[in-house]
């Protein structure tokens, strides 16, 4: 497919990647905020309901969840699409998902960190021509990031075996560092952008690092309104431990999903009260 004739050859496209459980709901609740005063220096694109931005997250999970050519053609053309909604102009694109990667551990048997990323990027590099793609990725603290992943894999991924399983299944998954070298390797120095969330210095505005690197100031970011609640909170223990045993009782997955969204809702009452 060619290029779209509103799509400017070298215009800079930043694709976050999240990856999840390393704040990129708290970014995208500040950009939302903001995205009137960020109009002219920055094109924000994340997976509001119903965008395809969303459509796009899903596909690179699907593709890396069955990596065949039905869900690579999916993702490209899902890609394509969002490229083809992008209107004329320089700014640079920050598109943020924190699926891109792919399924994160505990998802559909994944064990090992995003195995199918090097063919993600690739096609996503391709999809978006001729803009200038580079790609961000945040990284967390390996065990505190397990153990956030295992109540979101709980949460939103149906898995249902106890912590002490999943990380034993987790064990080989890799190292961030491995990880960046994979992506180094791949696209090259230049185009790979690794930040740590332990470096954000500022909590009510997440993802600074990230809108540094799209070209934001100091005073920019400054000035943004801040992200003041937490977004996406852990459940406590007694409702995470409901949710694990509740995911293997093989509901169908409306079922599931309505009580999940009602003990999300009322987490608070699987707190126990002190004897």
């Amino acid at each position: 497919m060619a290029p779209h004739a509103s799509i400017s050859t070298g215009r800079r496209l930043i694709l976050h990647l999240g990856v999840q459980k390393t704040g990129s709901t708290a970014l995208h609740h500040m950009l939302g905020r903001n995205g009137a005063a960020l109009a002219d220096r920055l094109t924000v694109l994340t997976p509001t309901k119903g965008s395809v931005t969303r459509d796009l997250g899903r596909a690179a999970t699907r593709f890396s969840l069955t990596p065949n050519a039905k869900t690579r053609t999916a993702l490209a053309e899902t890609a394509r699409q969002l490229r083809d909604q992008l209107a004329d102009g320089t700014t640079p694109v920050l598109i943020s998902h924190e699926n891109l990667p792919g399924a994160m551990l505990g998802n559909g048997g994944t064990n090992t960190l995003y195995p199918h990323l090097e063919t993600i990027v690739t096609v996503l590099t391709d999809a978006f021509a001729p803009m200038d793609c580079d790609f961000v990725l945040y990284t967390r603290d390996m065990a505190d990031w397990k153990h956030s992943v295992y109540g979101q894999a709980v949460r939103s991924d149906r898995y249902g075996k106890p912590l002490a399983d999943f990380l034993a299944e987790t064990a080989g998954c890799g190292t961030w560092d491995d990880l960046c070298q994979r992506l180094i390797g791949h696209l090259g120095a230049e185009r790979v952008r690794i930040f740590r969330v332990e470096d954000e210095t500022d909590p009510t505005r997440p993802g600074s690092q990230l809108l540094r690197h799209a070209g934001l100031t100091a005073d920019d970011i400054a000035a943004l309104k801040p992200q003041r609640a937490r977004s996406n909170p852990a459940l406590n223990a007694g409702a995470l431990e409901f949710l694990r045993l509740l995911n293997t009782l093989g509901l169908e997955r409306p079922a599931r999903r309505r009580v999940a969204d009602l003990v999300t809702a009322q987490h608070s009452l699987f707190v126990s009260e002190p004897a």
